[in-house]
């Protein structure tokens, strides 16, 4: 869920490195313009774990800068289930990565 006062960054697609520089490129801009990004990965339909990298980077970057990049996905996306594989979350949405608290990994209600 998103807060009041942070800026929402759509993503949608293919999130691979065939588009990584794209993808860098709005991350850079939004955390110009605003203190806090909230990462909306609903319309994401595939990640590969160099967008993830650069997802991770970009949060770390933020942090340092006293900014806030947030994601949060349905464990039952594209995004939950890479970031699942990629040992980001438990199945059951347990964080794995501390420095990652931004994030977090939901089930939709059934």
């Amino acid at each position: 869920m998103s807060r009041p006062s942070a800026h929402p960054l759509h993503l949608s697609g293919d999130l691979s490195l065939r588009n990584i520089s794209e993808l860098h490129t709005r991350l850079k801009q939004a955390l110009a313009e605003h203190r806090a990004i909230d990462l909306d990965t609903a319309a994401v339909e595939s990640v590969d774990v160099g967008t993830l990298q650069l997802l991770v980077s970009a949060t770390k970057s933020a942090a340092a800068d006293d900014r806030t990049l947030s994601l949060a996905a349905d464990a039952a996306t594209p995004m939950g289930r890479a970031l699942v594989r990629a040992g980001f979350f438990t199945a059951a949405g347990r964080p794995l990565v501390a420095t990652l608290s931004s994030w977090t990994l939901t089930r939709e209600a059934a």
